[in-house]
């Protein structure tokens, strides 16, 4: 009996120092915007390639529901909470997360320029904070249009007031029309219902395309008024891949989940795993462009894809999407 009740308390000791699991890592993935009340698709693949690094690693998912105010106090508090990486999405976040995160490792996707968002440098910025980005230069967007209408003259561009990254991509698409000999207008809109009113006023003041940037309030919402932009035969364009599918001609794009793959995912291994800090890390951009063409729209307005998109350019892949 009483060799049975010292095996026991021998167990329990190897049990309780020996055998202990691996510690859990806790990682937190925060969306700035209003993913509630369940993570979209790339959120989960975030989640999916992180646990794959490691058993022990324990993922949370936050929103910001598109608010500022909401989404400081919920960075605020993650960053009180002894997370081994927390994860950021979107440009707004990274706004936000600059003033408000001191503590946490962190690792930033889908932003536009880190330059234009706060950051003195691509290179190491020291601190906390660094990540992958999906910025292409808008005059590498505007030259794409221009091989697709050579003609093209006055783009009439469509921003969303409330998205971060007009800050950044009103200014350069200016600077890229007048370097590309292009005039330049622009409409500003915060609600879906006022997409057909500014398009139509663009078109009536000269506009012989249509530019959409950076938001899904945008580029979601293409269809809404490509009965105008057809009747005028003028083609649509858009920052994201997203839009082609609802109508516009081409986008230029960075894959969002080929950036996680090849590069947020490494970048948070050194993190986890060999304790490298975020602010010892470059900003990490795509090599690759995809243009994405919906080759009906193209059709219907009478616009060829030029050999040279398809076949030359080593660093284009081009995917022909149909609506």
């Amino acid at each position: 009996m009483n060799f049975v009740r010292f095996f026991g308390f021998i167990l329990s000791m190897l049990l309780l120092f020996g055998f202990q699991a691996t510690p859990v890592k806790q990682v937190a993935i925060f969306d700035f915007d209003d993913r509630t009340p369940f993570p979209d698709a790339l959120s989960m693949h975030i989640e999916e390639r992180i646990r794959a690094l490691s058993e022990g690693i324990a993922v949370s998912h936050y929103s910001g529901k598109s608010d500022e105010i909401y989404s400081t106090d919920v960075l605020s508090t993650l960053d009180n909470r002894g997370l081994d990486l927390l994860i950021i999405r979107t440009s707004d976040a990274l706004i936000i997360a600059q003033h408000t995160l001191f503590k946490t490792p962190t690792l930033y996707t889908n932003v536009n320029n880190p330059k234009i968002l706060g950051f003195r440098t691509l290179g190491p910025p020291g601190g906390n904070i660094s990540g992958a980005s999906y910025y292409i230069p808008i005059k590498k967007h505007i030259s794409l249009y221009k091989i697709l209408q050579p003609a093209l003259k006055r783009p009439g561009f469509v921003f969303d007031k409330n998205n971060q990254s007009r800050k950044a991509e009103v200014p350069e698409a200016r600077e890229a029309c007048a370097e590309l000999g292009l005039g330049f207008d622009a409409e500003f809109i915060d609600k879906k219902v006022q997409l057909r009113e500014m398009v139509q006023m663009l078109v009536s003041r000269g506009a012989d395309a249509i530019v959409v940037a950076t938001s899904g309030l945008l580029y979601e919402n293409i269809d809404h008024f490509l009965d105008i932009t057809d009747n005028a035969g003028i083609p649509v364009y858009s920052f994201y891949k997203a839009g082609v599918r609802k109508g516009a001609v081409a986008a230029m794009s960075s894959d969002y989940f080929q950036m996680v793959d090849e590069l947020l995912i490494p970048m948070a291994k050194q993190v986890l795993f060999h304790k490298i800090s975020p602010g010892d890390m470059p900003v990490a951009f795509q090599k690759n462009s995809k243009v994405f063409i919906n080759e009906r729209q193209a059709k219907n307005l009478h616009i060829e894809i030029p050999e040279k998109i398809i076949m030359e350019d080593s660093e284009v892949i081009v995917e022909l999407s149909m609506q």
